[in-house]
């Protein structure tokens, strides 16, 4: 784990390019909760960058924004409370004991966090960076309420991941707006809405 004053140092660059490229917007709360969560263990410089960036973006529109938000009990990575909005980051990471079986393991911890967190805000969102194709499974791209395609989300999910807080019903009321591509180097963001992000992926196939 990186060190607290190296965290607080990178954070408090990239909030100034930030500050001054979205018009001024005040990060002070924001910038405070990310170091708070990020001296508990919960974050990292990668997660936090996204999370500062879209943060500011969506101040910069105007909206009330919060990083870490609890709301049943879970935490958002991101709540735009005026539009009922939750985001979840996801950054692609691979570790070394699922190198062999990559794509499968993002498309259940992608299913995870959509499950788990969709259900928590009217509009829901997956930010990732700029040079990442999240796999969401065809099963959560479209309304599909078949009960053995719900199934096996689940089952894809409880291959990679011990969870006993996802049910089916979880699955039936899973939802996702869109993806969030963010350039971190460029501080720009594109909202890539569900239709558009399938045209995507079909192209990939």
């Amino acid at each position: 784990m990186r060190s607290k004053l190296m965290f607080i140092n990178d954070i408090e660059k990239l909030a100034k390019r930030v500050e001054e490229s979205y018009g001024g917007v005040e990060l002070d709360d924001i910038i405070q909760r990310l170091i708070n969560f990020y001296e508990l263990g919960f974050t990292n410089i990668n997660h936090s960058s996204i999370q500062l960036i879209l943060s500011a973006y969506f101040k910069s529109l105007g909206y009330r924004v919060f990083v870490e938000y609890e709301r049943k009990g879970r935490l958002l990575d991101l709540y735009v409370s005026d539009e009922d909005m939750g985001i979840e980051v996801e950054y692609g990471y691979i570790s070394n004991s699922n190198a062999i079986d990559a794509e499968e393991y993002l498309k259940s911890r992608i299913s995870l966090k959509i499950l788990r967190y969709s259900t928590l805000s009217s509009k829901f969102y997956i930010a990732v960076p700029s040079f990442y194709i999240p796999p969401i499974p065809d099963e959560l791209i479209v309304d599909i309420k078949d009960k053995t395609k719900l199934r096996r989300i689940l089952e894809l999910i409880r291959k990679f991941h011990k969870t006993n807080d996802i049910m089916l019903n979880d699955a039936k009321l899973a939802k996702i707006n869109g993806i969030i591509s963010v350039d971190v180097s460029n501080l720009s963001i594109s909202i890539i809405d569900i239709s558009k992000y399938k045209q995507l992926k079909d192209f990939y196939k």
